[in-house]
């Protein structure tokens, strides 16, 4: 009969390891890697697009600078005004209007304020003459 001898037993992982080093090659080019996420989104490009609708509140930005409903408004004071013409006057949307000398910073800025008190109904445009 054939006899197995324990000292000559052993357990070849080179194969193993081929085949780990495979998997992770091919992970690595099927992966799809960003250094950054990226909101992406389109901007109407009109003239004058103010809203002539009475449940919409135009915010304007202009040079850096916000304006409601062309009143110029602190950035400091411009979530608690929205808020108080948002609770008061039960608007329905708003309408983001900036011109092309504006930062993104800005935009994302109202965006999040609007995000915080849950005001969902945001359009935005590119007005290039605000005034």
């Amino acid at each position: 009969m054939y006899k197995i001898n324990k000292k000559s037993l052993k357990i070849n992982i080179i194969p193993l390891i081929d085949i780990i080093f495979l998997m992770l090659v091919f992970f690595m080019l099927a992966t799809n890697f960003s250094e950054r996420r990226e909101v992406k989104f389109s901007i109407e490009n009109k003239i004058n697009t103010q809203s002539s609708d009475p449940k919409t509140i135009n915010v304007f930005i202009k040079n850096n600078k916000y304006f409601i409903d062309k009143k110029k408004v602190d950035k400091d004071l411009i979530e608690s005004e929205i808020l108080k013409l948002w609770e008061s006057n039960n608007f329905k949307n708003v309408v983001i209007l900036n011109d092309d000398t504006s930062e993104i910073e800005i935009l994302i800025f109202l965006l999040d304020l609007f995000k915080k008190n849950q005001i969902n109904e945001v359009t935005f445009a590119n007005d290039t003459e605000i005034k």
